[in-house]
Parts: C-alpha cells; structure tokens; sequence
C-alpha cells in the first residue's frame, strides 16, 4: 500500500471508531484552541485571547457543526502527521 493510500484510509476510517472519533475530537480542539487563542493575542486583544483559550478548552460544544468541525480538523492534521512520520521513515530517517 502506498502512503497516499494510507492516508486516505487513515483520513476515512479513523473517524468511524469510538476510540478514533473521540481521539480526533481532543486533538483537533486542542488545535482548535491554539488557533483562536494565537489570533486574538496576535491582533492585540490579550483579554479576548484569554476568553477564547477558556471558552475553546474548558466549554463543551454547544452544536453538531463544532463537533464535526473538530473532528475533521484533528484527523487532517493527525493523518498529514503519519504522512509525514511514515515517508521519513521510508527515506531511513529517523
């Protein structure tokens, strides 16, 4: 199997378990969270920066979008990660 096919299925499947879809739930909203938290410190709001970065991590979602939302972001992101692990390790990385 080539790594454009693993990452393929890695993108599709993982979502589909229990122990993956909550795994790629935490990390994309970790990723999520440093995002919001970053860009409102960047445009000088450190007080709203603060706010996001509590209402990111400490709050629960409060639709299905944001769920879904964090979801696809931590699988593209952890599945753009194994790519990337995977093909150093072909190159004898590592």
């Amino acid at each position: 199997m080539s790594l454009e096919e693993g990452l393929i299925k890695y993108v599709i499947i993982t979502p589909l378990t229990v122990v993956g879809f909550t795994s790629m739930y935490i990390f994309g909203g970790i990723i999520l969270t440093i995002i919001n938290t970053i860009s409102s410190i960047f445009t000088g709001n450190f007080v709203d920066g603060l706010l996001e970065y509590f209402v990111h991590s400490a709050l629960p979602p409060t639709s299905m979008e944001q769920v879904f939302t964090q979801v696809f972001l931590g699988t593209v992101v952890a599945g753009i990660k194994w790519y990337l692990a995977m093909s150093t390790l072909r190159k004898g990385g590592y």
